[in-house]
């Protein structure tokens, strides 16, 4: 029976004892998914002394990420990406939060989106060559790399050379420390001098410091390059007429390089992953995708290739690059008919909705037909979470579905990407879902 005075159902005590504390602590992905498994789709447990409720039926999630959206804020574990993206699309919140989406959203219109698929088939000819010398490597490294380049000149529309290796390190190193402080329940203030706090300030220097520079080029030159960047400067916002200033820009700048190549990437290694343990399902694409490469591949593509798509779709659904999303309630709320107090942590676990036995059959099978227009048809909209949902859903995820496909297709067609017997591949879930040390295969031209 649920009452509104009560919370869900849950562990006991200030934080979760016995068999979920070795969960946790190896694997927090699954824990939220052990506690739904056992206490039901809404359920509650504290962290040391912060409330959390773990929802995954997608009633409550639409209610929670849609329906009632202006009454929850992002969770306290978003403060530490504030460190990297300043107030960017990811982490600024309110009217504020609005302004700049009404600004950026103009940039992913489906002219942008054709342009960029250019810059995405180049990149891809690179990648290409780049294997013929090779019979080894490692595919999330490979797509980190393709992913962050796209996004580069889709913002810069240039080649940044040095600078975009600077910015990308800068980057990388910077999320992997934050990484850390989230998961450091006692940590110091990035004002004080400890080596990692010390380590972290630099890098996030170096990246706001080269992107103040080109932020500055690009003022001195006027604009007129069609990209990205342009968008970010000289869109005025409909409702006000204000243009960004340009540390607000900068902020957009680090979050479309974090998020558009992050989990893009992410989804592109757990793709090829999957597809080296179902060669039948490796040989069904390569199927579709030859006699598009016949014509030549680019946007126009895109319509003929449902089934590569569907593969990604469902890689996506069984390694979610976005594992998690985490909302506060402003006011007292109920969800499901328990209560969820204001301040605490209302946690929407991905990974649990896309593995339901409610929503999905088989839900560890890998298995892209799901995705068939026929076999979606009245499925719950917010069953399927790969790019968020309602108001705040990624800006992006029309780009990130163009270049995932065309990057699948166009690797596919030409090699055969198999798993090395040295290859350990594990999960490593943070803010992303990354694979923990890689992922080794081998190449085989086809």
């Amino acid at each position: 029976m649920t009452t509104q005075n009560n919370f869900a159902p849950g562990p006991p005590g200030f934080f979760p004892v016995g068999k979920y504390s070795k969960i946790f602590k190896n694997d927090p992905m699954e824990l939220f998914m052990r506690i739904n498994n056992d206490f039901g789709s809404i359920a509650s447990f504290s962290i040391f002394g912060i409330r959390v409720t773990s929802i995954t039926n997608p009633v409550d999630v639409k209610y929670v990420l849609q329906e009632n959206s202006s009454n929850y804020t992002k969770s306290i574990t978003y403060n530490e990406l504030k460190h990297i993206l300043g107030q960017g699309l990811l982490t600024s919140e309110g009217s504020f939060w609005k302004r700049q989406r009404r600004i950026s959203q103009p940039a992913f219109k489906k002219s942008m989106i054709e342009g960029f698929a250019i810059i995405v088939l180049e990149e891809i000819d690179k990648v290409l060559k780049s294997y013929e010398n090779k019979s080894i490597t490692d595919i999330s490294d490979d797509m980190m790399k393709i992913t962050f380049t796209v996004v580069g000149k889709a913002l810069f529309q240039k080649d940044l050379g040095e600078r975009a290796e600077i910015i990308g390190k800068a980057l990388e190193t910077s999320l992997e420390l934050v990484q850390d402080r989230i998961q450091t329940l006692l940590k110091f203030p990035l004002t004080f001098p400890t080596p990692t706090n010390t380590k972290l300030n630099q890098a996030i220097h170096t990246m706001k410091s080269m992107v103040d520079e080109l932020i500055l080029e690009r003022r001195k030159s006027g604009g007129g390059q069609g990209d990205l960047m342009d968008f970010l400067m000289f869109t005025k916002d409909e409702e006000t007429g204000e243009t960004m200033t340009d540390s607000q820009i900068r902020d957009e700048v680090l979050t479309f390089l974090l998020a558009g190549h992050e989990t893009t990437s992410n989804a592109l290694s757990w793709t090829f992953y999957l597809l080296s343990l179902h060669p039948d399902i490796r040989n069904k694409v390569r199927e579709e995708v030859y006699p598009v490469m016949r014509t030549g591949l680019g946007y126009s593509s895109l319509e003929h290739l449902p089934y590569t798509r569907n593969v990604i779709q469902e890689a996506m659904r069984l390694f979610p690059p976005i594992w998690i999303i985490e909302r506060s309630p402003i006011k007292d709320d109920i969800i499901g008919g328990y209560k969820v107090p204001k301040g605490s942590i209302v946690s929407v676990c991905i990974n649990s909705i896309h593995k339901d036995k409610d929503y999905w059959i088989n839900p560890e099978g890998f298995d892209p037909e799901r995705f068939n227009a026929e076999n979606s048809a009245g499925r719950h909209g917010f069953s399927y979470l790969p790019f968020g949902g309602g108001p705040r859903i990624c800006i992006g995820n029309h780009f990130a579905m163009m270049e995932a496909t065309l990057i699948l297709a166009s690797i596919v067609h030409h090699y055969d990407l198999n798993l090395t017997s040295l290859a350990k591949v594990t999960r490593n879930p943070v803010i992303t879902l990354r694979p923990k040390n890689g992922i080794e295969m081998s190449l085989h031209k086809v």
